[in-house]
């Protein structure tokens, strides 16, 4: 056996137990929009109060990425995930336990303060163990794995709630969630070289591989990092707000405007919701492939980016004029579909920002998707409560938004590329053969 081929099988097992926790944490962040119809039956809620519980799920997640990604590079992405995990696992069994509204926005906060750091953690270790050309792939296959869970967690939750309710489901959630981050600790292995040099060393002996010093880490220059960053972020705003609207909103949509039943609400949610995760995985693909095509990793991960924005509204103009089941059915399905096509290349952009500090950019990247969280779920409750349940008002919301995703997704650049990419540079690569196409490009 090559020396490669170990570090090749702990990547893999690496791999699949971050998404395995990528299912998990679905479940667990979608659960209180599944259980928000009965929830808010029994507690008396109105949308707006259903809006303040969901968006304080995301404020804590919009505050504590950065601060949650800086300390997992600190102290590495074992401990991080398992610190981070546990306080999400408990704050998801407090909140079958609570009952009252201020109660229940302080356990999703703090539901949000474990989830915040779980994604960057995970692309610093993906960024670390996975060759470059294979990277969006692997974001879009992880991401891909949440977002089936949100097509299954309707069915999921509501057959939970249906055999015990929905206090005990929280808890029955929580409890299987602590055990997991546990075995997954004990399971993870902590790369202690970055990917690249793990290529670039991969065929030599063990030896040799430990005589090669490992580089100093760079200081974080925050001023310089958020100079990269913020057209991402504001994509990613862009991005999430579309994203929040249908992981918080569409059970209620459907129990709103069309009165269904909940098995009923269940099985549509989830065939809707799944369109979500074909779109991340193949958005994964589809980036690395114009990665390969082209050989410019800036031009592969905004295209498809852009793609993702400008296709996800035509798929939502038709919800303004019709309110046939079938046809919001479909074109919700498709428009969640086309807008995670953008997912998995931002999470690539978020890596590629800073390669020392992967975990704290991508967390600096994936702020504007936690924002849009926080204000998302606020706005649409309260834009429902004043037009009266009028969903076409949210929808047009979400078309707006849209329309500035491709604006700012044109300002992003990578950190080692110039401001734009000659046609001559791309030609050199592509004439020069895969092995500098799919080279990294500092």
């Amino acid at each position: 056996m090559s020396p490669s081929q170990p570090t090749r099988s702990r990547a893999r097992i690496t791999f699949i137990l971050l998404c395995l926790m990528a299912f998990i944490m679905y479940v667990d962040r979608t659960n209180i929009s599944v259980a928000a119809p009965v929830m808010s039956k029994e507690l008396g809620f109105n949308n707006t109060h259903l809006g303040f519980i969901f968006s304080a799920f995301a404020i804590a997640y919009s505050c504590f990425m950065i601060p949650g990604g800086w300390h997992s590079d600190r102290i590495g992405s074992r401990k991080g995930l398992l610190l981070y995990g546990s306080l999400w696992a408990i704050a998801t069994i407090v909140t079958g336990v609570v009952g009252s509204l201020y109660a229940l926005v302080a356990a999703r906060f703090f539901v949000g303060v474990g989830e915040a750091p779980i994604y960057p953690t995970a692309a610093r270790m993906i960024a670390r163990v996975i060759p470059e050309d294979r990277r969006g792939s692997a974001q879009g296959a992880m991401h891909a794995t949440g977002r089936i869970a949100n097509a299954l967690a309707p069915l999921i939750v509501t057959g939970l709630i249906v055999a015990f309710s929905w206090r005990f489901t929280f808890i029955i959630l929580g409890a299987i969630t602590l055990v997991y981050m546990v075995v997954m600790y004990l399971g993870l292995n902590e790369a202690k070289k970055h990917s690249d040099d793990v290529q670039s060393h991969g065929a030599q002996s063990q030896a040799q591989a430990a005589a090669v010093p490992v580089p100093q880490r760079k200081p974080l220059d925050w001023r310089d990092m958020i100079r990269r960053v913020w057209p991402a972020t504001a994509a990613c705003f862009c991005h999430g707000w579309v994203l929040w609207f249908f992981l918080n909103w569409i059970p209620s949509f459907f129990s709103q405007r069309y009165g269904m039943k909940l098995s009923h609400n269940a099985i549509f949610s989830a065939l809707v919701l799944l369109g979500g995760s074909l779109g991340t995985f193949a958005g994964g693909m589809l980036t690395d492939w114009r990665f390969k095509r082209t050989g410019n990793r800036l031009r592969a991960r905004r295209e498809v980016i852009i793609l993702g924005f400008l296709s996800s509204i035509i798929f939502l103009i038709p919800l303004l004029l019709t309110r046939d089941v079938t046809i919001s059915s479909a074109c919700l399905g498709l428009a969640f579909f086309c807008s995670e096509l953008a997912d998995s290349p931002l999470w690539v952009v978020g890596t590629e920002v800073s390669r020392e500090h992967s975990a704290t950019s991508s967390a600096c990247t994936f702020t504007g998707m936690a924002l849009a969280g926080a204000v998302s779920p606020l706005v649409v409750g309260m834009l429902l409560d004043m037009s009266h349940g009028r969903w076409a008002v949210a929808f047009v919301a979400s078309i707006v938004v849209l329309l500035l995703g491709p604006i700012f997704t044109l300002k992003i650049r990578l950190d080692d590329e110039p401001p734009s990419s000659s046609g001559k540079a791309r030609e050199k690569a592509v004439a020069a053969g895969p092995n500098v196409a799919h080279a990294p490009s500092r």
